[in-house]
């Protein structure tokens, strides 16, 4: 196969894996919490035998997370929670504790607090929160501390673990909207730093921007329908050579 087939091949396989980073950017444009994955490609240069010349191909290099905050919506549901700054909330799940900036939350059939898949909310401590049986109102500190009002006098629950990251360029999406820390890399929040706090009442929309992520998706499906269009002229230039070399003279 030839060069240009080999580098029109390179570049569709990187349009195919950014089309399916798109797509999924699309299906959560409503995801509360959901923070857009954006493709990293590099061009791959391979010195050729001749002196001076060279052939670039592209190279998949990473999927990221764009770290930009989302749209803080309000939605006056004493239970939601938007995480307003770089933090987390801590859920357990069957593969230890992951993170989540889905503020959803909810009072499960025991009381326990939980987020909206019914996974466990975490205290600093790493334990569940307990929401007594009957309670006629519920404030969430911005701090994360819940307090609950029982029989006409206020007390405090627990504490919703806010943590962040010492490295944010190590998380990683483990699905179902969590995040995987970096290992020993998670650290509690500063509750005397302001720029990380929890807004009751409110959710944090989706980073993803559905109008400019649907025109993405179409310049690139048209960019590797080009290079498709190049392939099938360069394999037809190539059946003209050989029959017009094999015809004898």
């Amino acid at each position: 196969m030839e060069t240009t087939a080999y580098v029109a091949l390179s570049a569709q396989m990187a349009l195919e894996k950014e089309l399916g980073v798109v797509a999924n950017n699309v299906a959560n444009a409503s995801t509360a919490g959901f923070k857009a994955d954006r493709q990293l490609f590099q061009s791959y240069v391979n010195d050729l035998k001749v002196p001076g010349r060279s052939i670039a191909f592209v190279q998949d290099r990473a999927t990221y997370i764009d770290r930009q905050p989302g749209q803080i919506e309000q939605t006056g549901n004493p239970l939601d929670v938007a995480v307003q700054g770089s933090g987390y909330l801590s859920v357990r799940t069957p593969q230890g504790v992951q993170y989540s900036r889905d503020g959803r939350l909810q009072k499960g059939p025991d009381g326990t607090l939980i987020d909206s898949a019914g996974r466990t909310v975490l205290d600093p401590n790493g334990a569940a929160l307990q929401l007594p049986d009957q309670y006629t109102d519920l404030q969430i500190l911005g701090d994360g501390t819940v307090n609950v009002r029982v029989g006409g006098a206020w007390r405090s629950v627990g504490q919703i673990a806010l943590s962040e990251p010492g490295d944010p360029q190590a998380m990683r999406k483990a699905g179902d909207g969590l995040l995987a820390g970096p290992t020993g890399g998670m650290r509690p929040v500063d509750p005397d730093a302001h720029s990380t706090r929890l807004v009751q009442g409110a959710i944090e929309g989706s980073t993803v921007q559905p109008v400019k992520e649907i025109a993405n998706m179409t310049e690139l499906s048209r960019s590797y329908e080009r290079l498709q269009t190049m392939l099938s002229d360069d394999n037809d230039r190539e059946q003209k050579m050989i029959q017009t070399l094999g015809t004898p003279l």
